[in-house]
């Protein structure tokens, strides 16, 4: 029996096509859907933080999923039904569902590493291949940051809709979350770019409508209400369209996956524990690139460089070294987690040391 084909980028048009006929037959569905988000957005966006911006982003994490999962719900519904249908039935799986939605940290966290590591890698090119060069290169990695982000996501998401479909362990609908997105991650990053592309239309729009606007015209207030609100359409129709095309990607790339296990054995166990190998192998990389980017930095001593190194080298040691316990859906948090600790002594002594 021979293995199952790889999902092509063209996968995403089909997605689009599916989502486009969900989106004319359930129309206020999906607004409705989409605006619950953004409602959730920009009561986030005006709570007061005092210093807990990671807790509000960790609570957004949670709601996203709680969204997702009730469209998948009221849409796997037979007959179909309305979103407070689908709450409905969610009923005894919502603080699970919830829960799913942290699988949406490690963008977040690795987003952050990435992007702070951005300015110190691209000098290191700036000095050997001049300004320009370095430019489209921090252009490149900014790119390529923003879709590793947009994958892991996707893997929350999908981890959200798996405990939907009535999965009760956090662990396993986390690993099959992150395997679907793996094995679409071709669509998917065909999907991000088409945002990347709209998203920058988008902006110059805004310039353009900002730019022609005087101080004499709108001012203070009113220009910051502008500012604030210019990019909340386009930031609808974006939402609405990943709602529209999240149940057609989710059930090819389950069923995908489901396929895999039966063809080649790939489990979530064999999964998990893959991961956590190609992440601590990922990490020492990264953390060789910037050992070498901090003998030419200009923005940090070459101690603190090699500091923040050793830390990247440890960090992804430790999470190699807790790979048996990926594979073992019976590891304990600790035999699985305990590689945070080592980041987080390592990012406190860094921190001391700056």
């Amino acid at each position: 029996m021979s293995k199952t084909a790889a999902i092509p980028f063209s996968a995403g048009a089909l997605w689009a096509e599916k989502g486009w006929a969900l989106l004319r037959r359930r129309p206020f569905f999906f607004v409705f859907a989409a605006l619950a988000v953004l409602g959730l957005r920009w009561l986030f966006d005006f709570a007061p933080v005092d210093g807990a911006s990671a807790v509000v982003i960790a609570v957004s994490y949670l709601t996203d999923a709680l969204v997702v999962a009730t469209l998948w719900t009221a849409l796997d519904t037979p007959g179909g039904t309305g979103l407070w249908g689908g709450w409905r039935r969610l009923t005894g799986r919502r603080w699970r569902v919830a829960l799913s939605g942290l699988w949406g940290l490690p963008s977040a966290a690795l987003g952050y590493v990435m992007l702070a590591l951005s300015t110190t890698l691209a000098q290191p090119v700036s000095m050997a291949l001049g300004t320009r060069f370095a430019g489209w290169a921090l252009l490149a990695w900014i790119f390529l940051s923003g879709a590793v982000c947009c994958l892991l996501l996707f893997g929350a998401l999908f981890a959200a809709i798996d405990t939907a479909r009535g999965e009760t362990r956090l662990w396993t609908a986390g690993m099959r979350g992150m395997r679907a997105m793996v094995l679409g991650w071709r669509p998917l990053l065909a999907l991000w770019t088409a945002f990347v592309c709209g998203a920058a239309l988008v902006a110059l729009v805004s310039a353009t409508v900002l730019g022609h606007l005087g101080f004499d015209v709108i001012d203070g207030a009113d220009r910051d209400l502008l500012e604030y609100w210019i990019n909340w359409p386009a930031l609808f129709a974006a939402v609405l369209a990943l709602l529209c095309m999240i149940g057609p990607a989710a059930r090819q790339l389950f069923a995908t996956a489901e396929q895999r296990s039966l063809v080649d054995g790939q489990s979530e166990s064999t999964f998990g524990q893959m991961a956590a190998r190609r992440l601590g192998v990922a990490l020492m990389a990264l953390a060789t690139v910037f050992a070498l980017a901090g003998m030419f930095a200009i923005d940090m001593s070459l101690d603190l460089a090699l500091l923040g190194s050793a830390g990247l080298a440890t960090t992804g040691w430790a999470l190699n070294r807790s790979a048996p316990a990926w594979g073992n859906l019976d590891s304990s948090l600790w035999e699985r987690w305990n590689w945070v600790a080592a980041a987080a002594l390592w990012a406190a002594v860094v921190a001391g040391a700056a």
